[in-house]
């Protein structure tokens, strides 16, 4: 992965990383899939360190589930109510890959989340 310049190009790196992490799973390539992952998670402390992580917030509207599930797991021991919302909800589309990839998250939700709240599954 490139350098991050600044937050905006994390965003988008972190949308990059999140599509490149669902393609290469799907396809079976999984050495490029954990690569991508690890970018996520490299752009994740780079958006804490620079107390700029509540901009993934954004991408909870964005038109790729998967982008949309990562930005979720990630905000979960922040946001915990919306990102629980809206795992569930992928969860709930039935829809391949992104449905089962929801609904094993909301099995681990507990370690996850940043409180023991039992969130209404």
């Amino acid at each position: 992965m490139r350098k991050i310049s600044n937050v905006d190009d994390a965003i988008e790196k972190f949308k990059m990383a999140a599509i490149d992490n669902r393609v290469c799973a799907y396809n079976g390539n999984y050495r490029k899939a954990n690569r991508a992952y690890d970018n996520l998670m490299q752009i994740k402390k780079y958006l804490l360190e620079n107390n700029a992580l509540d901009l993934l917030k954004q991408l909870y509207e964005d038109p790729n589930l998967w982008v949309r599930l990562a930005a979720a797991i990630v905000m979960a021991p922040w946001d915990e109510i919306n990102a629980f919302n809206i795992v569930k909800g992928i969860k709930e589309m039935d829809v391949d890959m992104y449905s089962f990839a929801a609904k094993y998250t909301l099995l681990n939700w507990k370690e996850l989340s940043s409180s023991n709240k039992k969130c209404d599954l």
